[in-house]
């Protein structure tokens, strides 16, 4: 079974010059984890996720843990103010370049693979040679399709 047989054709994406809070926007209107960032041309610059926005609004000094307790800062206000700067920036400034890509004719076997040794996602993009987007395999498709009885047994 190849990628291309399981993905979902046509993801939902976002332009690259859209802003992050647009991104954030949508993924919450449309129930989604991620979104991906894409060209004029449909090219795949990269991912959005609801991680990247999170990882770009927190402040470094709290994450390299440079500050001695974090309960004295003013969390949600200080969250807040940081969204709201980061919100009006190009979603490429938040986004992971590193996107896991494949190819439409990768096994399923291959792609779960790449899952599993790719931090942080939960997916792949589904690009021909161009990188042009075609569609998005997730684990949660992988799962499905062999709970479904789809797979073959060797």
């Amino acid at each position: 079974m190849q990628a291309q047989q399981v993905m979902t054709g046509n993801p939902r994406t976002i332009p690259g010059s859209e802003t992050t809070g647009k991104a954030l926007e949508t993924m919450l209107a449309h129930g989604l984890h991620m979104l991906p960032v894409v060209d004029a041309s449909g090219g795949v610059l990269g991912v959005v996720t609801m991680y990247s926005i999170l990882a770009h609004i927190v402040p470094d000094y709290i994450v390299s843990g440079d500050l001695e307790s974090v309960s004295y800062v003013p969390d949600i206000g200080l969250l807040q103010r940081q969204y709201t700067v980061r919100a009006g920036q190009p979603v490429t400034a938040a986004m992971d370049a590193e996107a896991l890509l494949v190819k439409p004719d990768a096994s399923l076997l291959s792609v779960a693979a790449a899952l599993i040794s790719h931090d942080r996602h939960a997916y792949a993009l589904v690009a021909d040679e161009h990188k042009t987007l075609l569609g998005v395999v997730s684990a949660a498709d992988i799962l499905r399709h062999l709970d479904n009885g789809g797979a073959a047994v060797a």
